[in-house]
């Protein structure tokens, strides 16, 4: 299906998944928008009319994570054009684990073409850190870029050693060196942000991914702060989640970081990230190896090989073990849920089958 009476919506990033969710429906131009940014009860969106604020509807705060609105969704108003009436579909979703809840996921950002993995070359630099984001990048069918920043800072042996170790945990990926705040280094990103393509910036405080954001738009959108000198650890600057519009005409957000990166549900990203480990697990001399000293395991003989590294072996494992916890607790909380069913129904609590009845 090609895209016709949408078309002024491309610069925002529509495409023909979006417009084929639509069928025989299709509502005013003007009805299809883009959300910005979400704010507790509201949210800014963008399309033909530009930019306002809509309320979320009360019956979508109450469902569940996946079912409510987030940065980079698409919506269809009412005729009113003051109320969404629709969440389309989302072509991808980034996700992490919900920090607070150990049975759903917190959504970072939906319908995603590149997700910006930003470090610096300082002492935040952390392979392990970022084979994570790349789990969630893969899992996500969403193209994984790492940018390392602060290059102004480091020696140009430091920046190319780190680039190479980057670029060593996935066949082909882009690793792209910048000095944030100079656009002629930062202008490598372009290609994944033209014209309606979106991108997102993930990473810990402090990498330079406000000042990022400010130089590929010519100007100050979002607030930067420096680094501590004493540990070389970032301050919050940015607060919420918001998709800002480029003047080449793409996408990009800025995301708060992540103390703390707790991966989903994310068997596909983890296989994808760690794809050689997977190869040679299927040559070990046990289905179940845990490649923890058991004999004929073909990937400690690759580490003694130097083919892959200790490092690499060590956080796969440690990974898988996070994903079989997070199923085990899973399925505590859903029993704990049953049991607290049954007991309702026992005693004829309220919200219990047996007070409905009645």
């Amino acid at each position: 299906m090609t895209i016709t009476a949408y078309s002024p919506l491309n610069d925002f990033g529509w495409a023909p998944f979006f417009e084929a969710q639509l069928g025989e429906e299709r509502p005013p131009l003007a009805a299809l928008v883009r959300v910005c940014s979400v704010h507790s009860m509201v949210m800014n969106v963008i399309g033909t009319d530009g930019k306002r604020q809509i309320a979320i509807p009360g019956n979508w705060l109450s469902g569940t994570p996946e079912e409510r609105p987030t940065v980079g969704d698409w919506l269809v108003l009412d005729d009113s054009g003051e109320w969404p009436a629709r969440l389309l579909a989302r072509r991808t979703l980034v996700t992490r684990r919900a920090p607070s809840d150990i049975t759903s996921v917190q959504l970072v950002a939906a319908n995603l073409d590149t997700l910006f993995i930003v470090s610096s070359l300082n002492e935040d630099f952390n392979l392990s850190r970022l084979e994570r984001y790349l789990a969630i990048a893969f899992q996500s069918d969403v193209t994984p870029v790492v940018v390392l920043t602060k290059s102004d800072l480091v020696t140009t042996e430091r920046a190319e050693e780190c680039a190479a170790q980057a670029r060593a945990l996935t066949p082909g990926m882009n690793v792209v060196v910048v000095n944030s705040l100079t656009i002629e280094t930062v202008s490598a990103l372009f290609p994944w942000v033209e014209r309606g393509r979106t991108a997102t910036l993930v990473g810990s405080s402090g990498v330079g991914k406000s000042t990022l954001v400010n130089t590929l738009s010519g100007e100050e959108r979002t607030l930067t702060g420096a680094i501590r000198d004493s540990d070389s650890k970032g301050r919050h600057t940015t607060s919420s989640r918001t998709l800002y519009t480029l003047p080449n005409g793409g996408l990009i957000m800025d995301v708060p970081g992540f103390r703390e990166l707790r991966l989903p549900p994310c068997d596909k990203g983890l296989s994808a990230a760690f794809s050689e480990i997977v190869a040679l697990a299927e040559h070990c001399g046990f289905a179940d190896c845990q490649h923890d000293g058991e004999p004929d395991c073909a990937v400690l003989d690759a580490v003694e090989e130097g083919a892959i590294t200790q490092r690499r072996v060590d956080n796969y494992r440690k990974l898988r073990r996070e994903q079989a916890a997070q199923d085990d607790e899973r399925q505590q909380a859903k029993i704990y849920a049953r049991q607290r069913r049954a007991a309702d129904r026992i005693s004829g609590r309220p919200g219990s089958k047996r007070r409905r009845k009645r």
